[in-house]
């Protein structure tokens, strides 16, 4: 241990609580080296190294490191989601500035981006993935750091929308999707609409994810927005669709693919909103096929709890907004109100008769 030369820059090697320091002192002068390494051997002997060496770390350090580490094996649109966030991050913090500076001033990045026009969701997902990196550098690299993204109020989204097919539209939908060019669409729409998958699930589902013997659709963990196993039964439709599709299986073994070529969100979004011109359908996305699974099981009498079960949400509270779509429980309930009414009315008019 001590200040050594690799090549021309002078190094040198401590300890602290049993972890090995190797740092670039980033200078060939020797006697600016010693003097570096003698303010470091402070530190660890005060035990401050760590908290120290964190106050120096900068913003694109972290962004650089979480890059190489995780955004870069990310498929082509994440990858581009994580650097578009990066960009407006850097231009709101500076690139240069310390992670004390982003703590200091993160509770002005909403406002700001607010006065840019943007939506609650979009600031929502930003400071999601700033809050993520920070937790990586605490958790994982065991920065002595705190989350200054955690400490702030985010922004309240409200995502109530319900926007399902009418049965008209439903039909025209199929018609519609019979008669496009693009006939790798239609299963893609077919297993949304009776499995209500997210988007991103459906264009990284695999084979082996689909057991056509067990007649269901298995994604782990990691694969699922919250982080949490689901299985999904098939549909007889769905059953014959992907029977059809391991037909012309790709090599990949991605279970939805154009020809060979696997499928990503911004395509089958492109895709499918030709598909809803063609249908004369407005007001309707792609993730609305998912509100339709679980409006048209309500209004078949399903209880929340399967719907929620069976769109892998956690709690009921995502899964209310489809609550008024079925009043037959509660017309039940109701009714019980009017059997005790009655009771109770027979009874008095009884106690009355009985008085006379």
């Amino acid at each position: 241990m001590g200040l050594y030369r690799r090549g021309k820059i002078y190094w040198f090697t401590t300890m602290q609580d049993g972890k090995r320091i190797q740092v670039s002192t980033k200078t060939d002068n020797k006697r600016l080296a010693e003097a570096i390494y003698a303010k470091a051997k402070t530190e660890v002997i005060e035990g401050k190294w760590f908290e120290n060496q964190a106050k120096r770390y900068t913003l694109k350090n972290m962004f650089e490191r979480y890059e190489s580490e995780y955004t870069d094996h990310k498929d082509y649109y994440q990858k581009a989601r994580d650097k578009t966030v990066f960009k407006h991050l850097y231009a709101y913090f500076g690139e240069d500035s310390k992670l004390q500076e982003v703590e200091n001033r993160i509770g002005g990045y909403e406002q700001w981006r607010k006065s840019q026009g943007k939506k609650p969701g979009t600031i929502l997902k930003e400071l999601g993935l700033l809050r993520r990196i920070f937790n990586i550098a605490r958790k994982q690299w065991k920065w002595k750091i705190q989350n200054p993204v955690s400490e702030i109020e985010l922004p309240k989204v409200r995502n109530e929308r319900v926007r399902y097919l009418t049965p008209e539209e439903y039909g025209r939908l199929l018609k519609a999707l019979d008669e496009t060019d693009e006939k790798w669409i239609k299963p893609v729409v077919i297993l949304a609409l009776d499995t209500g998958l997210r988007l991103n699930n459906l264009c990284n589902l695999l084979w082996s994810e689909v057991n056509l013997f067990s007649r269901v659709i298995t994604i782990n963990a990691e694969k699922m927005k919250n982080d949490d196993y689901i299985g999904i039964p098939l549909t007889d439709r769905t059953y014959e669709t992907l029977k059809e599709l391991q037909k012309v299986r790709s090599l990949s073994d991605y279970v939805f693919h154009d020809n060979g070529q696997r499928l990503y969100d911004r395509k089958v979004q492109r895709a499918f909103k030709r598909v809803l011109k063609k249908a004369g359908i407005e007001n309707f996305r792609f993730h609305d096929m998912r509100h339709t699974f679980a409006s048209y099981l309500r209004q078949k009498g399903e209880d929340l709890h399967t719907i929620a079960v069976l769109m892998g949400h956690r709690d009921l509270r995502m899964t209310k907004r489809y609550a008024h779509l079925s009043t037959e429980s509660l017309r039940a309930a109701i009714s019980k109100l009017n059997e005790t009414a009655t009771f109770l009315l027979q009874s008095n008019e009884h106690k009355q008769a009985e008085s006379v």
